[in-house]
């Protein structure tokens, strides 16, 4: 099966959103699925802003009541959350997952922790945390971080964001071709994988 590639940044809902379709989609199919970091708000401090300071004039109400309706098929409440965190480490610290294969379950988990839990995941602490909790060894998680030995990545991907004039998070490709994007519903998700991915592999 040609590979799936996922664009993606923990900051934002609608990527947390497509976390919780591929999840869905991964208990009755094998997926050959691969999430690409972005970092869509580099200038967010690491101790985190509100939602209202980075989306001016956001309407609180209206954006739960949408992102709520869209999580409902697969138990998810992303409205629920309106801190922004810094997600430059956490991003990195999916490079050391991978290596450690450990990619899916690290980024369950600082999914679960920011938008489940509230915790911001700019903190080291909350990272070194969660570590613990999928078997990353915490020392060299944080001198990764600490050192920003994965500096060159972070920016190879934003490079390749560029590159493919990719505009917004998450985006999703399957080999070469860009196949979904932005908002969408987990019926739609449906939609496209059943014509696009696992038809194609039938």
């Amino acid at each position: 099966m040609k590979q799936l590639r996922i664009f993606f940044d923990f900051s934002c809902p609608y990527c947390y959103l497509a976390w919780g379709y591929f999840k869905k989609i991964r208990e009755s199919a094998e997926l050959n699925d691969d999430w690409v970091s972005w970092e869509i708000h580099p200038e967010i401090p690491r101790e985190g802003r509100n939602i209202q300071d980075v989306l001016q004039g956001v309407d609180l109400a209206e954006r739960r009541q949408k992102l709520n309706a869209l999580g409902a098929p697969v138990g998810l409440a992303p409205g629920e959350k309106v801190f922004v965190p810094n997600t430059r480490w956490a991003l990195a610290a999916v490079e050391v997952a991978r290596e450690n294969q450990k990619m899916h379950v690290w980024i369950d988990a600082v999914y679960h922790a920011s938008f489940v839990e509230k915790k911001n995941i700019g903190d080291m602490e909350v990272l070194l945390t969660i570590a613990r909790q999928v078997g990353l060894e915490e020392t060299t998680l944080r001198q990764a971080l600490e050192s920003g030995c994965y500096e060159k990545v972070l920016l190879e991907h934003e490079h390749e964001c560029i590159d493919k004039k990719i505009e917004w998070v998450p985006t999703v490709f399957f080999g070469e071709e860009k196949i979904i994007e932005g908002a969408f519903t987990f019926a739609d998700f449906e939609t496209v994988m059943n014509a696009k991915v696992f038809g194609a592999s039938q």
